[in-house]
């Protein structure tokens, strides 16, 4: 099962708080999944490798200078994904009945309304691994693409040797979404896809900016949000059956480092064919979801 639930919220009172509560929505998440099942909430906690949630970052008030500046009355947004069945099933238990009240790095905010109707909230959505594997995999289930665009909406990096990397690198990129997919979906890819996307998918026009992110003990370190298109040179239909499978995929599954706290965020806005004049691109990429 694969979940998108989003919160609908309005602030309380006023205040002030940091841009980035990519951590505190991750620790609401943590507490609402605790109040169904605590094992499970625990679990979440303690686990390492891929996260089977992400979480966005608090979507609601100004952001400038670093800071987060709410005013008594705003209305606005969080997101939550499950990439298991336990975690789909605490969000749809949410979503049917969501708390009257939620509290993010001591902002109290009333929730309005929580859903997985994508036809209330473009960022709602639920579907499962069966379904993608169908559209994608089986002969004339799906037309696919050359060439996919994913749009980056919260800031996105990698870490590779120890380091960050803010590009969206193929193999990067792809080998992410891979890692989650081999782990939770029940239908394995082949693990020479990230080969693929490293020695046959190049980017072929993108349209990024670079931000400055707080890590731990105050370091700061870059990530990019924006557009990317890549494009496989190889028209093989394996192949690009699963690249175009990856970027549906990564609409649940987020991208990159630091997912289960607010980057990575990313939306699959392929065009039906390659040959297509894109007009979507903009001029400006200045917002964010995470």
């Amino acid at each position: 099962m694969l979940t998108s639930l989003v919160m609908q919220l309005e602030a309380r009172e006023g205040g002030n708080l940091p841009a980035s509560l990519g951590r505190a929505t991750q620790a609401l998440l943590l507490r609402l999944v605790g109040e169904q099942d605590a094992a499970l909430a625990t679990q979440l906690h303690d686990d390492e490798g891929p996260r089977p949630y992400t979480a966005s970052n608090l979507m609601l008030g100004r952001r400038a200078a670093g800071s987060l500046i709410v005013r008594p009355g705003e209305h606005g947004w969080l997101r939550f994904t499950g990439l298991t069945e336990p975690v789909s099933a605490c969000l749809m238990r949410l979503a049917a009945s969501p708390p009257d009240e939620v509290d993010i790095d001591g902002l109290p905010l009333r929730v309005l309304g929580a859903t997985l109707d994508a036809s209330v909230h473009p960022w709602a959505a639920q579907s499962d691994y069966q379904t993608l594997a169908i559209c994608y995999l089986l002969d004339g289930a799906r037309q696919v693409t050359s060439r996919v665009e994913l749009d980056f909406v919260s800031p996105t990096t990698f870490r590779s040797s120890g380091r960050y990397v803010p590009l969206p690198l193929p193999e990067l990129v792809f080998g992410s979404l891979l890692e989650r997919w081999q782990t939770f979906a029940p239908v394995a890819l082949s693990p020479e896809v990230r080969r693929f996307a490293a020695e046959v998918v190049v980017v072929t026009r993108y349209a990024l900016r670079t931000h400055s992110l707080p890590g731990k003990e105050g370091a700061l370190f870059i990530g990019f949000c924006g557009r990317v298109a890549f494009t496989a040179l190889n028209r093989d239909r394996y192949w690009l059956s699963a690249l175009n499978l990856l970027a549906a995929y990564a609409f649940y599954s987020g991208v990159g480092y630091g997912t289960a706290s607010g980057l990575g965020q990313v939306r699959n806005i392929t065009m039906p064919r390659a040959e297509e004049k894109d007009t979507s691109w903009p001029d400006r990429l200045d917002r964010q979801v995470g």
